[in-house]
């Protein structure tokens, strides 16, 4: 099969940070501070909430790109493997015949045990010394950018993949929109990002913090979510099952699956104890359809121009 040739633009100059002055999910400009000592703001028309001011993309690169940022990834690359097989069997449940592209890949773990299930597989991905990994430790070439800067096919793909992925653009409704334009009619949309304004777990940072308690004097009064910038991730969005789903079907998706991302990397007792919490939460969704995890599973289908779903 014919490959995708990946090209980068120009990048601008960087800046440290930004304001944003809009909702990108539904361009409401009337959003509301909640947490003016985490930079926490909310759309009061669909409830997306994100960080403002921020780290610009510039500086997210940097951060991301820095020499030994994946070491540790490196040293759980067992623990990661089982990560993404249970990643990878949920995808082929409704994945698409044809190719993959993931953006975001990381160190290619994931493409490394996709492989041989799609005709051909693609990453981006803004960090060069995660590229260069991927390179070294799996053999694949990895594209380096953001995606919308990259030099990509329309109604190419197959399958796209963002795992953890739209929590850190700038932009995530334009990414979405982006993906839509890559894929075929019919083709599968996976995501999976942080579910920290509804889980069990932010609000046991809200408790700590309220508490007056040392380790959780970094996490918001108000949410429980962390101030950009002051953990090992950055993060821009904070998600709802509720706002993710507005953002993809205003991309022109089809929700078809919707649930947790079995996101932990652990080995012997506490993989079996995260095990057990995941399956806990699964079976709370199951009865109540309320998502406390950690973590947001939705899979989703480009639909066809007269808006019906095509057959995958």
């Amino acid at each position: 099969m014919k490959s995708a040739t990946i090209t980068a633009e120009v990048a601008p100059a960087p800046t440290q940070m930004e304001v944003v002055e809009a909702c990108c999910v539904c361009q409401s400009a009337e959003i509301q501070q909640i947490d003016p000592e985490c930079n926490l703001y909310r759309c009061p028309r669909c409830g997306y909430l994100f960080d403002s001011p921020r780290p610009s993309q510039e500086k997210i690169i940097e951060f991301y790109s820095r020499s030994g940022k994946y070491d540790s990834w490196l040293r759980e690359s067992d623990a990661r493997d089982h990560l993404w097989k249970r990643r990878l069997k949920m995808v082929l449940r409704h994945r698409s015949e044809g190719n993959l592209l993931d953006i975001g890949a990381g160190i290619g773990q994931f493409l490394h045990h996709a492989r041989p299930y799609f005709a051909d597989v693609a990453g981006t991905e803004i960090s060069s010394s995660a590229a260069r990994v991927a390179r070294e430790r799996y053999g694949l070439e990895i594209g380096i950018g953001a995606v919308e800067d990259l030099n990509l096919p329309d109604s190419f793909f197959d399958n796209i993949t963002l795992f953890h992925l739209l929590e850190h653009v700038p932009d995530p409704a334009a990414l979405a929109r982006k993906c839509h334009r890559l894929l075929k009619p019919g083709g599968c949309l996976v995501i999976a990002v942080p579910n920290d304004v509804l889980a069990w777990g932010s609000a046991v940072k809200r408790f700590g913090r309220k508490m007056g308690m040392k380790s959780f004097r970094k996490f918001s009064r108000v949410l429980g979510i962390a101030k950009a910038g002051s953990s090992k991730e950055i993060h821009l969005s904070h998600f709802t099952p509720a706002v993710l789903r507005t953002l993809i079907k205003n991309a022109g998706f089809e929700v078809l699956e919707e649930g947790l991302d079995p996101y932990y990397v652990s080995t012997g007792l506490r993989k079996t104890a995260h095990t057990l919490y995941y399956w806990l939460h699964r079976m709370f969704f199951a009865v109540t359809g309320a998502n406390r995890y950690e973590t947001i599973w939705m899979i989703a289908c480009k639909t066809s121009e007269n808006g019906r779903r095509t057959a995958i």
